[in-house]
């Protein structure tokens, strides 16, 4: 394999991340002390507390998200869905009002495919990167009109 035809970007992000652990741990523990201190009734706890179950089962599972960019090709592996495209025209970066970045990548021929969000990797490494694979890239910032 020549170097331009190796990855030239790998991101991966692993669910199993202290700021996941620390958010499950002080969400139970508030729940834990509203019942003690304030007599919180049981079954409300439990079912606030269930809430947290999803995060807890990526913890426990420790799910990885992953996303390549490659001359021409961009692979993804996330929680739900896999695949890869080498038929890109250009991958469109947009600002949602949330503050997170929607990737679309632009088929050849105007189709679209949307990177799911939980592989989005840094929008300035992923832009670079793109840039780096001869994939084009725009970006548009969020806009409300």
């Amino acid at each position: 394999m020549t170097q331009t035809e190796g990855i030239h970007y790998r991101y991966e992000r692993r669910a199993r991340r202290p700021s996941s652990i620390v958010m499950i741990v002080a969400v139970w523990g508030a729940l834990a002390a509203l019942w003690m201190t304030l007599d919180l009734a049981w079954w409300i706890a439990a079912t606030l507390a269930a809430f947290t179950l999803p995060a807890l089962w990526d913890i426990l599972r420790d799910g990885r998200s992953i996303v390549e960019v490659s001359p021409n090709r961009i692979a993804w592996q996330g929680a739900l869905s896999a695949g890869a495209r080498t038929d890109i025209d250009h991958v469109r970066l947009n600002r949602r009002f949330d503050g997170s970045v929607k990737i679309l990548l632009v088929h050849i021929g105007g189709a679209t495919t949307r990177l799911p969000p939980d592989i989005a990797p840094p929008v300035a490494a992923f832009e670079k990167a793109l840039h780096d694979a001869g994939i084009a890239s725009q970006r548009h910032p969020f806009s409300p009109l």
